[in-house]
C-alpha cells in the first residue's frame, strides 16, 4: 500500500508523518487530540500544554481500555448466545429401543 505524507499540528507542535491511512483521516485524529487537550486546558488553565497533552493521552488511554474491556465482554456474550442457539438447534440423541427387545439384549424376545 502506498504511504501518504501528512503534516499534523498537535498541541502547537508540527509532525511530519507518512502513513498508509488517508491524510484526511490523520487530520481528523489530530483534531480530536487537539480537542481533548483544549478540554483539559479549560479544566486546568495553570498547567502547561505538554502536561495537558499528557493528561489528555491518559484520558484517551483509559477510554480505549474501557472500550476494549466492553468489546471483550460483548464478544463473550455473543459466543455464549451462539453456543446456546447451537445447543438448541442440535437434535437430542435419545436411544430408541426396538419393539420386543429385552433390556441389555440385542435379540428380540422369544429368540
Amino acid at each position: 500500500m502506498e504511504k501518504n505524507r501528512v503534516v499534523l499540528n498537535i498541541a502547537g507542535q508540527e509532525f511530519r508523518l507518512s502513513s498508509e491511512n488517508e491524510a484526511e483521516y490523520m487530520q481528523r485524529l489530530a483534531a480530536g487530540i487537539n480537542r481533548r487537550i483544549k478540554e483539559i486546558q479549560k479544566q486546568y488553565p495553570d498547567q502547561s500544554t505538554s502536561r495537558c497533552a499528557l493528561l489528555a493521552m491518559l484520558d484517551m488511554a483509559d477510554e480505549l481500555n474501557t472500550l476494549r474491556e466492553e468489546h471483550t465482554e460483548v464478544d463473550r456474550k455473543i459466543a455464549e448466545l451462539r453456543s446456546m442457539r447451537d445447543a438448541e438447534a442440535s437434535p437430542v440423541q435419545v436411544p430408541v429401543k426396538r419393539p420386543f427387545e429385552r433390556a441389555g439384549s440385542k435379540k428380540p424376545v422369544g429368540v
